[in-house]
């Protein structure tokens, strides 16, 4: 590790009963990213993503950190508030444990972790910024974004849906996009088969029912589960045999406990299963038919549909944000529903239940296209690139991967443009530049340095001159003498 430069990511949460997307998204891009630098996570609390860091063999730091939600949700004041939280004792701890560490470049996830950018920046260590939503548009978003555009070096978003915010002259100096992928390990593909037999007894779900699907980290308003219910109603009178599953923890146990009950009085309680928090996804994912995605606001991507497709599962959705991108990517644009259209939802659930065999070659078509545009050796080959530019700007030494995976080419989507041009193939002028760039990395680091240890390398620097000056005269006065002698 000790070859490598450090970085740290900051997680804006840490859930202790169960694990949210973006945590998910950050604990796999810092796995991919650790065989080229040494990475920490800061997390605010131990949970489900420190103790899987942890067992990774990632860094782990606790640091409290408040989060800005006015950069998600934008309002007048939101720059003023940003200036206020400066000012409390929670960002005077970072500060000082950014300026002890001195990281190569830190990334902060998600829009409302603004505080890790503003310390970072006002060090004069780089910042990546990494995006995975949508921020609310409205009259003040421009604010938000421009927080976000004055506190970063470069801009990770995670689709275009994401990156739609940001004005075009933005998008072009700094917005890089890095769709997410999926851990082959963790998909245990070779037991799909009994994962689904064992998965479906659990429930009571006869060989000869189809189950429908909706999963969601913490269920509440935004992700759609009021829709799924009314779309049920829908679907059972035209397929009687069908049964349902709700995956997920009550976000909002209002409304939660509301959809439950609509359940109930619509006569449909036993042909139910609500499960909370699944630690085995792939037992989940193996058992339905369908996957129902009917979120109500413009995702940022939308994890779970492409984890929906990666399990071969054919996903209907509503049409909007970072899922149209993935259904279209994978080829299923007829699967996707006006938003809010919950006849439509159903009209399309029950094309797949009443065609079973064609929701079969579906889901196996989606799963070949999103492995080819968003599998493993998409990211890893979109990363390594990644990778290699951060390396050249802001550490003072090129990263050499680990021989344990070997990154295969493979297809990629059409991506946003990267923050600089691409390098000259000239291997002189190549050299000169990554110079240059490591010359100015290392005087960003010395300017990082206390008062007294900069006059103390200022001194050895000279000494260190002036020995070589000696030496040089000592060399050229010996050389005269002997040319004497021998004369």
């Amino acid at each position: 590790m000790a070859d490598k430069a450090t970085i740290v990511l900051f997680s804006h949460v840490s859930n202790t009963r169960s694990i949210t997307g973006a945590e998910k998204l950050l604990l796999f891009f810092a796995q991919e990213l650790s065989p080229y630098f040494n990475c920490i996570l800061v997390a605010p609390q131990d949970g489900k993503l420190t103790a899987q860091a942890r067992s990774f063999g990632i860094s782990v730091h606790l640091l409290s950190i408040p989060l800005l939600y006015g950069m998600y949700t934008p309002y007048g004041g939101l720059e003023a508030d940003a200036r206020k939280f400066q000012e409390g004792r929670e960002y005077h701890e970072l500060t000082d444990w950014l300026t002890s560490l001195r990281p190569a470049f830190i990334i902060t996830s998600t829009c409302v972790h603004a505080l890790p950018a503003m310390a970072a920046k006002s060090l004069g260590i780089p910042v990546i910024w990494k995006i995975s939503e949508t921020i609310t548009d409205n009259e003040y978003t421009p604010i938000s974004v421009e927080l976000i555009h004055r506190n970063s070096d470069e801009i990770l978003a995670i689709s275009q849906t994401a990156a739609a915010c940001f004005p075009e002259e933005v998008r072009a100096e700094k917005v890089i996009q890095l769709p997410p992928s999926w851990n082959d390990k963790e998909m245990m593909i070779e037991a799909w088969s009994k994962l689904r037999g064992e998965r479906r007894r659990e429930l009571k779900i006869k060989p000869q029912e189809q189950l429908v699907g909706y999963i969601s980290s913490f269920i509440n308003t935004e992700k759609g589960l009021e829709h799924f219910v009314k779309m049920a109603v829908l679907v059972y009178a035209v397929h009687p045999s069908a049964k349902f599953v709700v995956i997920g923890s009550a976000g909002d146990k209002s409304y939660y406990d509301r959809c439950v009950r609509k359940v109930k009085l619509e006569g449909l309680y036993t042909r139910f299963k609500f499960v909370g928090y699944a630690e085995c996804l792939p037992s989940a994912y193996c058992a339905m038919d369908v996957l129902v995605v009917p979120s109500l606001i413009r995702e940022g991507f939308g994890m779970t549909a492409l984890e929906g497709m990666a399990f071969g599962k054919p996903v209907v959705a509503y049409d909007s944000g970072g899922l149209r991108e993935i259904l279209h990517a994978a080829g299923c644009g007829e699967n996707l529903v006006p938003a809010s259209d919950i006849s439509a939802l159903a009209e399309r659930v029950n094309v797949m239940l009443a065609q079973p065999g064609l929701a079969i070659t579906i889901g196996a078509q989606a799963r070949e296209r999103v492995d080819a545009v968003y599998g493993p050796a998409a990211y890893r080959s979109r990363l390594q690139g990644l990778a290699e530019m951060w390396s050249l700007r802001y550490c003072s030494a090129p990263p050499v991967r680990e021989a344990d995976s070997v990154v295969e080419p493979s297809a990629v989507l059409p991506e946003l443009p990267l923050a600089s041009p691409a390098l000259p193939r000239s291997k002189g002028l190549l050299s000169r530049v990554a110079r240059k760039r490591r010359g100015k990395a290392r005087a960003r680091r010395r300017r990082g340095r206390p008062l007294v240890l900069r006059r103390a390398a200022r001194k050895r620097r000279k000494g260190s001159v002036r020995r070589r000056s000696t030496a040089g005269g000592k060399r050229r006065r010996a050389r005269r003498g002997g040319r004497r002698r021998a004369a």
